[in-house]
């Protein structure tokens, strides 16, 4: 079994850290099998959790039920923590496997003092913290999770992109649009598969960076230009690039794997008239819950205890 292996190994974190979370009172409120991870790290550096929206495993991981609502769990808690997911425009968590809906508005309840600890802030949210006097810490974007996370979505998009092309990556024209963190990730992997790599992006140090790689250095406003003999596509970049004029150039056979934050960078509708097929992926951190969830807790746990020294 996983939970007695994991529980052993983050008590071995916490006790080699030698910094307790004793005389914390957390919450984490939606998500799914990575939130789980912060519960079992929260209760063995000491803290009291409390958890509402999580999968029903939260429930034997904290050996209590889950509240009843969202505002329950918050109520009193020294630290909130919630999904990477986007919230909806509706303002809705992500809560795959909770049965009812959980929105931001919960996050009202939050008491002056407290900390929030979210993927993706809103202007809904920083008004509550404005307003109750907690404060917000996003950590979507944050660097040391982003590296840390990028194995389980290299993976991810290994899996998709094999379902759905009928060629190798090795020896494929493989196209990464973007060089971030993610496209950084992404060259080098296909690199070290032989797929032949072009990174297009706007930035001269990353495009030398991108030579350095191996990959074929490209300015993204040659990317007409580039698309024509395309294999596979990944787009990092949270910008609508994939126009119907670029993607009018690709190859109808050609595959498309958008990673940016939805709406993601491709004109889907245009894919689709066109037959290219185009899938948008950007939840592939929790292709691997247990492992990516275990990581990212690494990265929230210095960033709690940075915020409550920060208070001390």
């Amino acid at each position: 079994m996983y939970t007695d292996d994991a529980k052993q190994m983050y008590e071995s974190d916490a006790s080699q850290s030698g910094d307790s979370l004793a005389g914390v009172t957390a919450a984490v409120v939606g998500g799914d099998g990575r939130e789980v991870e912060y519960l079992r790290g929260l209760q063995a550096s000491g803290a009291e959790v409390r958890a509402c929206g999580l999968p029903p495993a939260a429930e034997e991981v904290m050996g209590h039920p889950q509240t009843e609502t969202p505002e329950d769990a918050v109520d009193g808690a020294d630290a909130v923590f919630t999904t990477v997911v986007h919230i909806t425009e509706e303002g809705e968590l992500y809560t795959p496997e909770w049965d009812g809906d959980i929105y931001q508005t919960a996050f009202s309840h939050i008491d002056a003092g407290s900390t929030l600890f979210i993927g993706t802030s809103t202007p809904e949210i920083d008004g509550y913290a404005e307003e109750n006097g907690f404060d917000v810490v996003e950590y979507g974007d944050d660097d040391e999770l982003m590296y840390l996370r990028a194995p389980t979505i290299i993976e991810g998009v290994l899996g998709i992109t094999i379902d759905h092309t009928d060629v190798s990556i090795h020896d494929s024209e493989s196209i990464v649009l973007g060089f971030g963190r993610m496209g950084f990730s992404m060259t080098r992997t296909l690199e070290a598969l032989g797929a032949h790599t072009t990174v297009v992006a706007r930035d001269g140090a990353q495009l030398a960076r991108a030579r350095e790689l191996g990959a074929r250095p490209v300015h993204l406003d040659e990317l007409t230009a580039v698309v024509s003999e395309a294999d596979m596509v990944f787009n990092t970049i949270p910008a609508e690039v994939l126009t119907r004029d670029a993607l009018e150039e690709m190859p109808r056979d050609s595959f498309v794997l958008d990673l940016a934050s939805t709406p993601g960078g491709t004109d889907f509708d245009a894919a689709e008239e066109l037959g290219i097929d185009a899938v948008l992926a950007p939840g592939l951190g929790g292709r691997a819950p247990k492992t990516a969830g275990r990581y990212q807790w690494m990265g929230l746990r210095r960033m709690l205890l940075e915020e409550l020294d920060r208070q001390d």
